[in-house]
């Protein structure tokens, strides 16, 4: 009997220190710690690419995780707020550019215009030169013949006329080119003011990359 309680004991005492030795080596392994050394946890910094409360947090402290796992749950509203705020600025954004594309469209045309008024007034000043130059024939044809009585005063009054009336088409022709050329210009900075409003086209747009971001 006394044998029996003996073993008992021993096996007692066996187990308490096995138990003993179990619990410090799980302590150290989950708390490490030396007298003379130094123990360094690396500690990973987790930023979300949105803000908000946290509404779920499926892991536990010190848990491994692979990627992929879950890791916390942010309150979907707060940034599906933000996300329709972006949305809506985006397609303000975009009315804005599609507006700006029109005035570039509307200033090319008034370029192409000015250019072909250009093109009708000097053409215009052209035939004027012609016209000068037959009625400045004219009239110093009729200019030598009226001392000869081959023409009358009449005639060489009428030739000047015609002359005199030539020049000053050609004058008016003159000042309406200026005038094209004036409004080409002016349509010309529209247009390159328009270009500089729009910026590029698509998503490489200013307006447009601020608003994705």
């Amino acid at each position: 009997m006394k044998l029996d309680r003996k073993h008992l004991l021993t096996g007692l005492i066996v187990l308490v220190a096995a138990a003993l030795v179990l619990f410090k080596y799980r302590d150290y392994v989950l708390n490490p710690w030396t007298r003379d050394g130094q123990v360094r946890a690396d500690v990973i910094q987790i930023t979300p690419r949105v803000t908000g409360p946290i509404v779920e947090l499926p892991i536990k402290d010190n848990q491994f995780v692979r990627a992929g796992d879950l890791l916390f749950r942010i309150d979907p509203r707060t940034f599906e707020a933000e996300q329709d705020r972006a949305r809506a600025q985006l397609d303000e954004t975009g009315d804005t550019v599609r507006a700006l594309e029109k005035q570039v469209e509307a200033a090319t045309a008034a370029v192409e215009v000015a250019r072909g008024n250009i093109v009708r007034a000097e053409s215009q000043i052209a035939g004027y030169d012609a016209t000068i130059e037959q009625r400045k024939a004219e009239f110093d044809r009729q200019e030598e013949l009226l001392p000869q009585k081959a023409t009358s005063q009449r005639s060489l009054e009428q030739a000047k006329a015609a002359y005199l009336v030539a020049l000053q088409e050609r004058r008016t022709a003159e000042a309406q080119l200026l005038q094209v050329k004036a409004n080409l210009l002016e349509s010309q900075a529209t247009l390159a003011e328009a270009e500089a409003q729009l910026g590029e086209i698509g998503d490489a747009n200013p307006q447009v990359r601020s608003s994705l971001a």
